[in-house]
């Protein structure tokens, strides 16, 4: 691959050929121009050449990076539960367009994109949301890396907020046992049991059916979820994660709640009559629709009030779950399993507080089965000598 300087009026520039169209057979070119030495041409085409060689270089694109985050929301649309798509348009929309959106994609650089992130702190958005922007930009551009659209990812140069890990809520196996006996008439009591102990997410309690318990092998099959419509409706669908479909064994007394809770729903679609619309649904409401997560979010927390206990949310009941486990000295492994995690570091990620807990267990365990030998080697030394000195 050979190229040349050019000099025009006091400016430099270079031409590289770069072979012949496969389809056209035509020379092909290419013209950079616009440099101020012949020893910044010069240096510019030797980088230029190493790329083209490499199958490194990119033809700078025109397009906006506004137009090219379009094209890339678009193709997450069809790979990502609804939920996830709206978190990725709210953030493109309401910062990352309005900052960068006109800058073309192909001249967007790292000093830009930090001076981007900056600014969002400097007028008091959260450390968390600006690491939510980060990861979203950056997605989307090394999107465009490994298709060979973009030369490079440059948000990976830029620094995003340090986010502080927020503290966990969840209750104690003692607070939890009082919610559950305070709330035993309440209308959703058995959605709050069901993540209690089982740790599945708010939508999959609210889209379980009861073609997914089984009484007899006492196991719950996660399969589907309640999730929110583009025009923000709710319908029950299949879940898009493989980690999230799963099997969670339960315990008799949960299949007792559980046969409790169907004996008086079907009291309540007797008396119903044809006004009932049964889906099969394990939480539904007095007509057998499902029930929407602000309704719950509601009776759950007038519920907490009237139990006088701390105040968390019902998302937290699955951390309730986990931590219960991480008590018992549950392997991260079966942890993982039972709450959908897509990896166990994940879990251990999320829950690396509970951990040392499990540590001190191991400690005692340890301590105790040494105790236990000693003592019967101890026990077997005075056996011995017993026999020997009658």
């Amino acid at each position: 691959m050979k190229g040349s300087i050019i000099k025009r009026g006091n400016k430099y520039s270079f031409v590289i050929d770069i072979g012949r169209d496969p389809v056209t057979r035509k020379r092909k070119q290419k013209r950079v121009s616009g440099f101020t030495t012949e020893k910044k041409a010069e240096e510019a085409m030797i980088d230029m050449i190493a790329e083209l060689n490499k199958g490194g270089y990119v033809e700078p694109s025109t397009e906006r990076l506004a137009d090219y985050l379009d094209s890339w929301l678009a193709h997450k649309k069809k790979r990502v539960v609804h939920s996830t798509y709206l978190h990725y348009k709210g953030y493109v929309n309401n910062h990352i367009k309005p900052a960068l959106g006109d800058i073309k994609v192909f001249d967007l650089n790292p000093r830009q994109v930090q001076n981007f992130y900056d600014s969002l702190l400097d007028h008091k958005l959260s450390e968390r949301s600006v690491h939510h922007i980060h990861r979203i930009l950056s997605n989307a551009l090394d999107y465009g890396a490994r298709l060979g659209d973009l030369s490079k990812n440059v948000a990976k140069a830029a620094e995003p907020a340090r986010v502080r890990k927020k503290e966990m809520k969840y209750w104690s196996i003692e607070s939890l046992s009082k919610f559950i006996n305070d709330t035993r008439t309440e209308q959703f009591y058995i959605a709050w049991y069901i993540a209690s102990f089982t740790g599945m997410r708010q939508g999959e309690v609210l889209g379980l059916k009861w073609d997914c318990v089984d009484f007899s092998n006492k196991m719950i099959y996660v399969k589907r979820s309640l999730k929110r419509s583009e025009e923000n409706n709710y319908h029950i669908a299949d879940l898009k994660n493989n980690s999230s479909y799963r099997s969670i064994s339960i315990s008799d007394s949960d299949v007792f709640e559980l046969k409790k809770h169907l004996n008086e729903q079907k009291r309540i679609k007797m008396n119903a009559g044809d006004s009932y619309i049964d889906n099969n649904l394990v939480v539904a409401t007095s007509i057998g629709t499902h029930v929407l997560p602000s309704n719950l979010g509601r009776a759950f927390r007038r519920s907490i009030k009237q139990s006088k206990l701390n105040k968390i949310r019902f998302h937290d009941l699955r951390h309730t779950h986990a931590s219960m486990l991480f008590v018992l000295g549950v392997h991260p492994k079966i942890v993982q399993e039972r709450l959908g995690h897509s990896s166990i570091q994940v879990t251990l990620d999320t829950y690396s507080h509970m951990l040392p807990n499990m540590q001190e267990a191991v400690a005692e365990s340890l301590e105790s089965a040494f105790k236990k030998q000693q003592e019967n080697k101890n026990s077997s030394s005075d056996f011995m000598s017993d026999v020997t000195n009658p």
